[in-house]
């Protein structure tokens, strides 16, 4: 075990050169399958949905038939044991603290998983690992883990429905979470199930394509996370009339242009990445903020947004454009608007 994890770490960093130089980030892959780190096809390292589709696999609008929305990407196992359960282990992709460990799988269909926050990156992303047989009993609110760190063994835990032994998998995530405010949210919406999750609900994660990340690093297209939000084109742009600074801008201050005004805001124009990334953040005077509504449209890229209609980040009625459900959701806990 120590010495196929040794060689997922060596492969990495002979296939990235990574440097000690602090604009470039360290980061490994979470599985011992060699199969990326070699430059194979992904049918070689991911495990798709009960389709077979390898597509489904994938981040985007990559199940039924693109009419639904996959947070992350799913990597299937190399190792099994006589009764046909995974047994590979699953790495932490890089140091950081573990923010969260669902240790009762039937309380979420992630079932069994695991949220580290990365907080010598900027910005300091998070990783989730999901649907993991086992966590490791080390793996614990708060405990500090380092890069390549074992945290857990793949698996297929669920609530609510059954992933079966072929299809076992770990489903990994690279991301940010939205709002401290969340619970008050959670309340509003009527939920007949609590909260058992608290800030790391998945309504309150949004997550972005890890794999698209990985391949531009080891192509060294970016150096890092700010490189590759800089570069990741801007689906839509919002103007919100709030005097509301979100505590995501204060988590995430790499996405805010320029400094706050020192009376305060009127509002904020942000870009959004098609799948509901609000990325950047410009601060409005009151001369910024005009009209009656509360949210507007400013621009849209409509190639990106037709192409991507599952995630409802913006919807095309008419050939007009208007604010999709998903976005709604997202002000609604960024600003704490009621509806």
């Amino acid at each position: 075990m120590k010495t196929l994890r040794l060689f997922s770490w060596l492969v990495l960093c002979g296939a990235v050169s990574l440097s000690v130089h602090a604009e470039r980030v360290e980061i490994v892959w979470p599985t011992i399958n060699p199969a990326w780190l070699e430059g194979k096809p992904k049918e070689d390292y991911v495990q798709p949905a009960a389709s077979g589709r390898t597509e489904s696999a994938l981040f985007g609008c990559t199940r039924t038939g693109g009419r639904r929305f996959h947070e992350g990407i799913d990597l299937k196992p190399i190792r099994r044991d006589r009764q046909g359960e995974a047994l590979d282990p699953v790495f932490s992709v890089m140091a950081g603290r573990v923010l969260y460990a669902n240790r009762t799988p039937w309380h979420s269909s992630y079932g069994n998983y695991v949220v580290i926050e990365h907080t010598d990156v900027a910005p300091p992303v998070m990783s989730l690992y999901a649907h993991l047989s086992s966590i490791e009993d080390s793996i614990r609110e708060g405990a500090r883990v380092a890069a390549g760190e074992r945290i857990g063994i793949m698996g297929r835990s669920a609530g609510g429905y059954t992933i079966p032994r072929w299809r076992a998998h770990v489903h990994f995530e690279l991301g940010f979470w939205l709002s401290e405010d969340f619970q008050d949210w959670y309340d509003r919406q009527g939920h007949e199930t609590p909260n058992r999750h608290g800030l790391m609900s998945g309504f309150n994660i949004v997550g972005f394509d890890a794999l698209d990340f990985y391949n531009r690093f080891r192509s060294r297209q970016v150096r890092n996370f700010t490189d590759y939000f800089a570069q990741e084109p801007v689906a839509f742009t919002l103007r919100v009339a709030s005097e509301t600074v979100p505590d995501f801008i204060e988590r995430y201050p790499q996405f805010l242009e320029g400094d706050l005004p020192a009376g305060g805001v009127a509002g904020w124009e942000i870009d959004f990445s098609w799948y509901g990334l609000p990325k950047r953040w410009r601060p409005l005077h009151g001369e910024g903020v005009s009209g009656d509504d509360r949210v507007e449209i400013v621009s849209f890229d409509a190639e990106i947004v037709g192409a991507n209609t599952c995630r409802a980040s913006v919807q095309l009625r008419g050939g007009e454009p208007r604010i999709g459900s998903h976005t709604e959701r997202t002000l609604q806990l960024l600003f704490g608007f009621r509806d």
